[in-house]
This record gives structure tokens, sequence and C-alpha cells, in this order.
């Protein structure tokens, strides 16, 4: 497998942590960080109305400052988790997710800027001890047993209200800006929405404010269904032993596959055959495979004890209801009510949030522009390939000040 798609794929499923200090190295620089954690005892879920105790991990990165104003949050992707930046252990052979623009002297640049980053509620990565989360893999204090289905439905909304929280008890009452990537730029727009005079601007990176039907079904429902339709799902009831494995597979293999493209998948496999022992011939068989599915499936695989199916269930479930109206309004009344300065980062080669959408939202935000690349890669791109975008990213959250 190519370093290109260890890489993109190392990027969609590792999970790792974050509290800094830097040390510098004569071939190296990097923070080492640590975990910490925020609890509520009990936190209200805004549709159902119901109460639990939630308890999520963060990490920081830099030093806030005396009046705590310098603050930064980044919320984190669909399957990420709250390590965006540094090291745990200097012998750690990969750091955190969005390392090359986070840090001393980096784009969003941690001398300058005290750099906050949560785990999410029901986080894919339930298993990993470097992510805290609550969820219906999680112990019901009155029951004594997982959550499993009866965990409360939530929204990006209720995840972007305890990050609130969560920043509130740190003393900062305000924020330079959020940002994030895909379901980050989600949450950046919700904060963007509902606590206006909380946060300096935003910025989004392949997303839009707007979830169109496609992304309902694309990767996100088809997840929930993939996993819901496995023999072992035992309506959310399965045995830890013997989880919806090939149903969570499945829901991967659709994850990655809309985030990608054509051209991913070309470059790296081609039309080659499945090279594994004893594999089938897919003109002899049904089982016959060919590389592209191989090495998709071969990661998945190799982090599957750390993932949680109905932690998936519940966490494509609230990308599927993510909407900024309220009541009665227009997606229009909506988006004029985001009045900071707004920064769409778009991948062109993306299948999930286009340059189509970008520009219609646009036309509602008071203070928004459009930054597009083109990987040809696709969504994941953001990621990975940071260098596309760095230096725009960098000139406008100078801008800010």
């Amino acid at each position: 497998m190519k370093d290109f798609l260890k890489l993109a794929l190392i990027a969609l499923f590792t999970s790792l942590s974050s509290f800094a200090f830097a040390v510098d190295l004569a071939t190296d620089s990097f923070m080492l960080v640590k975990k910490q954690a925020f609890a509520v005892d009990s936190f209200q879920f805004e549709k159902s109305g119901r109460r639990i105790p939630v308890k999520i991990g963060y990490e920081t990165y830099g030093k806030l400052n005396k009046d705590k104003s310098n603050a930064v949050l980044v919320c984190q992707y669909f399957t990420g988790h709250s390590h965006a930046a540094g090291k745990y252990r200097s012998e750690d052979k990969a750091p955190g997710w969005w390392d090359k623009l986070i840090g001393p002297g980096k784009t969003i640049d941690t001398n300058k800027f005290f750099v906050i980053c949560s785990d999410t509620i029901s986080n894919i990565s339930f298993h990993n001890p470097d992510v805290i989360t609550t969820g219906p893999a999680s112990t019901n204090p009155l029951t004594g047993k997982p959550y499993a289905m009866d965990f409360p439905i939530f929204t990006l909304k209720d995840l972007v209200r305890l990050q609130r929280l969560m920043v509130k008890s740190m003393g900062i009452n305000r924020l330079q800006f959020v940002i994030g990537p895909s379901m980050g730029g989600l949450q950046a727009f919700m904060w963007a929405r509902h606590f206006p005079d909380e946060v300096g601007a935003i910025v989004s990176v392949v997303a839009t404010p707007v979830m169109r039907p496609m992304g309902l079904m694309v990767p996100n429902q088809l997840g929930i269904d993939a996993i819901m339709m496995d023999k072992n799902w035992n309506e959310g009831n399965y045995d830890s032993a013997k989880p919806p494995r090939d149903g969570l597979i499945l829901a991967f293999k659709i994850l990655v596959t809309s985030t990608r493209t054509d051209h991913w998948a070309n470059e790296n496999f081609g039309r080659k055959l499945s090279q594994l022992e004893n594999s089938k011939d897919p003109f002899k068989s049904f089982s016959g495979r060919f590389m592209v599915e191989d090495e998709i499936e071969k990661t998945v695989l190799a982090r599957m004890q750390f993932f949680d199916a109905n932690s998936y269930i519940y966490i494509a479930k609230a990308n599927t209801l993510y909407d900024l109206r309220e009541g009665n309004e227009s997606y229009e009344e909506a988006l004029a009510r985001i009045t900071m300065p707004v920064l769409m980062i778009i991948d062109e080669s993306d299948l999930l949030f286009n340059m189509d959408q970008a520009k219609e939202a646009a036309k509602y935000l008071k203070n928004a522009e459009i930054h597009s690349y083109n990987s040809q890669n696709g969504h994941l791109s953001c990621l990975f390939e940071t260098d596309y975008y760095s230096q725009k990213l960098g000139e406008f959250i100078a801008g800010l000040n």
C-alpha cells in the first residue's frame, strides 16, 4: 500500500490526545501532550429533554493569556478525536491529525493562541484508551448496563452546547475563532449561528452550512443501515464478544468511498486483483476481490478493536439531523444571522460538500469568502494535504487582528 494511502487512512482512523509544552530536537520539533476530561453531572439534551451525566476528553495547546482572550476551538471530524496536534510520547509514530497546522510557529500558532480540541459525544473510537466520551457504550448509572439504543439521540447543537460549557469552565468568554474539517466545520457554523457574541470568526474546511439530501444518505444513513442489518447487531444489544463487525466494516467502506475519488482509487490501485494469500479470482467467484477493497478493509480491521457500532450509528444520526434553522426559519434567514467573518475552504474534487453549495451559502452569509483548491483526492484531503490551504488560512487568521 502506498504511503499516500497510509497517510489518508491513518488520518481517518487514528485516535490520540493532548495538553501542551514544546520539546525541540535537533531534527524535529513537537509538542508533548496529555488528555484531560470535562464532565457535566446532568447534561440536558435539547430535543429529547433527557438529562444524563456526560464526560468528554479534551486537549489544549499553547498558553492561555492573562485576560483569556487568545483561545481558539478546533472541532473534530466524523471519525476523529481530540488529538489534533503533538504526541503523547516522543516515540509515538504519528502526531495528531492536524499537527501540520497547529503548533509553535505554525499556521495556528500556539506561541500566540491557546488552542482547545475536544472529543465528541458518542465518539466512534469508544474503546480507545486515549478517547474520553459518553455514548451508547457507556454504562447507564440507573441500570448498570450499557445505554445501547436507550442513549438519547443528540444533535451537533447539543455537542456545541457541551463544548461551550467546557470553554466557559476555563474562564473563557469569547473565542478568537472556531475551526474544523468536515463535521468540525459543521460545528463551527453551529457556534456562529447560536453563540455569535462568543466567537470572533469561523473557518469551515470542506464543509458548508447545509446538509443536503445526498449527505443525509451517503455516508450517514447508509452507514446506519449497514450496521443495523448485521445479524449480530440485535437491536443494539449486541454481545461485546460478537459485535456487528461485518456491518461496521461495510459502513466504513461506504464512508471511505464517499470521501475519496476515482482519481484516488485509480492512482493507488487501478484494477489490480487482490494479492492476499488464498485470494480468489473475481472472474471465477463472487468471493473474488480487487486490491482496493483489501487495502481499505485492512486498515479498518487494524483498528477495529477501538470502534463501537452503536456509537457510529449515533454520530451518523447527529450528522443527518444537522440543521441551522430554528422554528419556521428558512435557510436564508438562518444564514443571515451569521454576521462574523467566515472562511469556507472547499476541495473541488469533494463529493460531499462542493463549490455550488458553498457559493449558494455565501449569498446569504454577511461576511463570507471561499477558498478552493483541487487535490483530485476528495474530502479527506482536508486532513493530510493541508498545504493546499494553509497559506490562505494563515492570511485569514492574520486579518482578524
